[in-house]
C-alpha cells in the first residue's frame, strides 16, 4: 500500500501492477470542518459579543390597567386619570458580564402627545444577575387640562384603538427608561424601554 501524495487518497496496488485508490473514512474529513465552523463561529461571537463586558438589565413597560379616560370623565373640563403599570427588568442569563441593578427611588410619568397626565413613583427594586424583576406603582393625575385639539386626537385615536403613551421613568437620577405603550390594545409582550444614562 503507498500514499498517493497528490490526490491526497492511499493507494494500494492489485495484482499486476495495477493501483487501485482507497478512498478516505467520511469522519476524517467531517470532524476536521466541523472543528473549522465551530471555531470560526466561536472567533465571530467573541468579537461581535463581548462575554467580559458590562451587560446591565433591559427593561419592559407594561399598562395592567387605567381609569378616568372613559365616559364622562373624558368630557369633564379636567381629568384626573390613573395608570397602574408594572416595570418588567430583564438581566441576560447567558452572559458573564450580567450585574445585579438596584434603584432605591425614581419617579414616573405618563404622557400623552407631550402632555403629562399622570405621575407617580417607582418603589425600591433590585434586578439580580441573571434574574429578572418585575415592579408594579401607580400614576395618578389630578385636574390635568387637555387642550380641545388634544382631547378630539385622543378620543378620535381611542376609537381606532391606536393611542399612544409615552412612560418616562427617572431612576435614581441617573438612568432614564423611556417607553411607549398602546393604550387600547395591549401587546402580547411589554413595550421595550430604551435606556439612557447620566447624571441629571
Amino acid at each position: 500500500m503507498e500514499p498517493d501524495l497528490e490526490a491526497g487518497l492511499t493507494t494500494s496496488r492489485a495484482p499486476g501492477g495495477t493501483v487501485i485508490p482507497l478512498r478516505r473514512h467520511p469522519l476524517e474529513i467531517i470532524i476536521p470542518c466541523t472543528f473549522g465552523v465551530l471555531g470560526t463561529l466561536g472567533i465571530v461571537w467573541l468579537l461581535v459579543c463581548d462575554p467580559l463586558a458590562p451587560c446591565f438589565p433591559t427593561f419592559s413597560v407594561e399598562v395592567a390597567g387605567f381609569d378616568g379616560l372613559d365616559g364622562p370623565a373624558v368630557a369633564a373640563p379636567t381629568l384626573s386619570p390613573a395608570f397602574n403599570l408594572t416595570l418588567h427588568g430583564v438581566s441576560r442569563r447567558h452572559h458573564i458580564g450580567s450585574l445585579e441593578l438596584c434603584q432605591e427611588r425614581g419617579t414616573v410619568a405618563v404622557s400623552y402627545a407631550g402632555a403629562v397626565l399622570a405621575w407617580g413613583r417607582v418603589p425600591k427594586f433590585c434586578v439580580p444577575a441573571h434574574g429578572q424583576r418585575h415592579v408594579g406603582m401607580v400614576a395618578l393625575g389630578a385636574d390635568v387640562v387637555l387642550s380641545d385639539e388634544l382631547r378630539d386626537r385622543l378620543a378620535s385615536e381611542r376609537l381606532s384603538r391606536s393611542a399612544e403613551l409615552d412612560v418616562d421613568m427617572m431612576l435614581d437620577r441617573q438612568r432614564l427608561l423611556s417607553c411607549r405603550v398602546n393604550l387600547d390594545e395591549p401587546s402580547s409582550q411589554p413595550s421595550p424601554c430604551k435606556v439612557f444614562t447620566g447624571d441629571w
